[in-house]
Formats: C-alpha cells, sequence, structure tokens
C-alpha cells in the first residue's frame, strides 16, 4: 500500500475518533442500580480479544491486536502493522430484589481504538472507551410532608458517566522487555432529574455534574525462556475537577411555570481516583493460551464516603484461555480463535457493610475477515451477576453481547513492483 494511501486512511479513522467523542459524551451503558453511586458502575468494555478472556491482558502482546490493559504491549505490535478495532454491545440486567424482579436492556457503542508499530521497537495507540456509566431509576419514592401527615411523591432518573480518551506509547528496551506509559484524559457529565408531585404542583429539579481530569499509567511486560510472559501495570492517583449545573422549576396543575432556582459552574469537591497496580502471567502450550490477572486498587486512601456508601479497596482476580489450531491454515475453522475466561472483581463500595462484588464468565470467537491475519469479528458473551439481596439491596444479574470488529494489516510499506 503507498503511504499517500495509509496516510488518507490514518486521517479518516482519527476524524471518525473525534466525532466519536463528541457524539457519546452524553450516553450511558447500564441500567444497574449501583451506578447510583460516585460516578457509576466500571464499564466491561474493552477491545474483542480481551472482553472474552476474563478481561485478562496484562501480560498478552498486541502482535496483531490491540491489547489496552497494559500500554507496554503497544510495543509488541509488529513492525508497520496498523490495528483498528471498533466495538459494541448489548447488555440485559435482571435487577432482584425483596419486592420483585425488573428487566432491563442497553445497547450502545463501547469502544474504538488505533494502533500502530513503526519501526518494530516503539508502538503508539490512541482510543475512546467508556470508563463509568449511569443509568438507574427510582420511581414512585413516597416520602412524608414534614409537618403533616400527607405524603409526597419523588421519581428520580440518573444518567451518563465519564469517558476515557486515552493515548498509550509502547518501547522496546530488550528483546524480551518493553516499557510504556499511557495518558487518559477523563470527562464526562451525570445528570439527575428529580420530580416531586406535590398537591397542586410540581417540582422539577435537574442537576448536572461535570467531570475532567488526567491520569498517567505505566507498564512493563518481560519474557522468560521465550515462553513464560509476566506484566505489570501501575496507574497514579489522580483527582477529577467538578462543577454542577442546577435548576429548580415549578409547575402548577393550570399549566403557569415559575423558576426557583438557576446555578451554574458551581464547584464540587474532587473526586478522587485511587492507586492502582497489578500483576499478570501468561504462557502457551501447543495450542492453547493462558493469561492471569491480578488488580488491586486502594479505593480507602481517598478517603470518600457517600451517604450510606464507603470507597473499599478493590481486589480483581481473572483468568483467560484462548485456542486457536492454526493462524494461517488455509482451512477457514482451523483459523477460529476460541476464548474463555473468569472475573471476580470484589467491587470499592461497601453499602450497609456489605461489599458490592461481582461474578462473571465469558465465552467468545474470533472469526477470520479474509486472508489477513490479524483481522477478526470478535464475538463475546459475558454473564455474570453483581451485588445481594440481603439487607435492603438489589442483585443485578446481567448478560452482555459484546461484538467488535478488529481489523490489521501491513501499512507504510512500499510497492516492489508497479
Amino acid at each position: 500500500m503507498k503511504i499517500n494511501r495509509s496516510t488518507k486512511y490514518l486521517s479518516i479513522l482519527c476524524f471518525a475518533l473525534v466525532f466519536t467523542i463528541g457524539t457519546y459524551a452524553q450516553t450511558n451503558n447500564t441500567s444497574s442500580p449501583y451506578s447510583l453511586f460516585g460516578l457509576g458502575v466500571e464499564t466491561n468494555s474493552n477491545v474483542g480479544r480481551n472482553s472474552a478472556m476474563g478481561r485478562t491482558g496484562i501480560a498478552l502482546d498486541g502482535f496483531d491486536q490491540l491489547n489496552l490493559y497494559n500500554p507496554a504491549s503497544f510495543a509488541s505490535i509488529q513492525r508497520q502493522r496498523f490495528v483498528f478495532d471498533f466495538g459494541v454491545f448489548t447488555e440485559f440486567q435482571n435487577i432482584s430484589s425483596n419486592d420483585g424482579d425488573e428487566t432491563r436492556a442497553n445497547s450502545n457503542f463501547s469502544n474504538i481504538a488505533i494502533g500502530f508499530n513503526g519501526n518494530g521497537k516503539y508502538g503508539v495507540g490512541l482510543s475512546l472507551k467508556p470508563a463509568t456509566s449511569v443509568g438507574y431509576e427510582l420511581i414512585g419514592v413516597q416520602s412524608n410532608i414534614e409537618g403533616s401527615t400527607g405524603q409526597f411523591n419523588t421519581n428520580i432518573l440518573g444518567s451518563g458517566g465519564v469517558n476515557d480518551v486515552r493515548l498509550d506509547y509502547g518501547r522496546k528496551i530488550f528483546d524480551n522487555l518493553n516499557v510504556g506509559v499511557k495518558l487518559s484524559y477523563l470527562f464526562g457529565n451525570i445528570e439527575e432529574s428529580e420530580t416531586i408531585v406535590v398537591q397542586n404542583s410540581v417540582l422539577s429539579i435537574i442537576e448536572d455534574n461535570y467531570y475532567e481530569g488526567f491520569q498517567i499509567g505505566f507498564g512493563l511486560q518481560y519474557k522468560l525462556a521465550k515462553k513464560y510472559n509476566f506484566g505489570f501495570t501501575l496507574d497514579l492517583p489522580a483527582d477529577l475537577t467538578a462543577t454542577r449545573d442546577r435548576v429548580v422549576e415549578r409547575i402548577a396543575n393550570d399549566g403557569s411555570f415559575s423558576l426557583l432556582e438557576e446555578t451554574t459552574d458551581q464547584s464540587l469537591d474532587n473526586f478522587s481516583l485511587p492507586l492502582r497496580v497489578g500483576f499478570g502471567f501468561s504462557t502457551k502450550y501447543e495450542n492453547v493460551l493462558f493469561s492471569a490477572d491480578y488488580t488491586s486498587s486502594f479505593w480507602s486512601d481517598t478517603d470518600q464516603s457517600e451517604g450510606v456508601s464507603n470507597y473499599v479497596d478493590q481486589n480483581v482476580f481473572a483468568l483467560g484461555a484462548e485456542y486457536i489450531k492454526n493462524p494461517v491454515s488455509l482451512k477457514y475453522w482451523e483459523r477460529i480463535n476460541f476464548r474463555a475466561g473468569l472475573n471476580y472483581n470484589s467491587g470499592f463500595l461497601e453499602v450497609d457493610d456489605k461489599k458490592i462484588d461481582s461474578y462473571s464468565l465469558s465465552l467468545g470467537m474470533g472469526l477470520p475477515v479474509g486472508r489477513r491475519l490479524g483481522s477478526y469479528l470478535n464475538i463475546s458473551y459475558n454473564v455474570g451477576k453483581r451485588g445481594t439481596t440481603e439487607s435492603f439491596l438489589v442483585q443485578d444479574n446481567f448478560s452482555t453481547i459484546n461484538l467488535n470488529l478488529t481489523l490489521s494489516g501491513i501499512w507504510f510499506q512500499k510497492r516492489k513492483y508497479n
């Protein structure tokens, strides 16, 4: 492919990334009631391969597919290879409580990412994906009117979340050692609308909380005896600045309208992100690749709390496996990737002295697209649960279908013949 054509395609992809940033900032990807707390629930969004392998990746390379779990992996992208990954998802949720069950569903964009390696010594990546998501509904909450026996009903809706625009750089130090650094710009807003019905009028309260800030992370990958891979990641603590817009309106039964309050750019306390460390291991035995990750986030050091919830240290354990018979075979079925994984997340919230943890099982496959090595339609299915029905809490049973199109090819290579 001629260099001018490659440059044109690169410009188109970068434009698509910028356009997606602008259009995606206001959407939400969950219906979990636990998104009521903090910045919402952590999303499972990622590139196609990792989603099906229990969300492991700290020790996995990025030879022909992107790996956003460790910036050092970008150094292992094949020389002059360009990789593009775009994903969408559908999530089904069954919310169980002592009062009954409720089923919800959401579909949305999950990620867009590009990465390339110019000379075999370094790799660069640019990506956008949701970091947290908010989507809760509290309908028909009854409260007593102070000083009387009357009651009023309240409906509360929350939406939005925080997005992550990230730049990754990986560098090969030795043949068996890669290091990397990433810079994340986190931004987004969370909107909460509250409608209060009192006697002959309706009170509407709309609050928009805006967050933004930067976070820096580092990564390392080491290969031992050409068979065992070890990975390490470190994300430094960061503060997200926060502001609030608030509008309070009153609507009477006769249709008359009155503006009671309007506030813009009100400063709020910063939201603190914790120190996070991760360790990974992977190895390949014949045609099967095994991976294991452990990540710890020190939320308790942020000294944050919110109403009935407290932030506690979070631990994530993940296992994954991938089988492919022959990636260069002429037979299509021999080039299919089969993947599976397990994930346990202790959660970073404690409500009524109970941790909001989650378990999930993932299955998936990578269907080759054409004859290009590394081009796949990646399909993954996640099923799991979050929370518990003990006390006044609810259990969020979820299943997620992810579709990721991964296109990979050799770019910036001169033709040998005209």
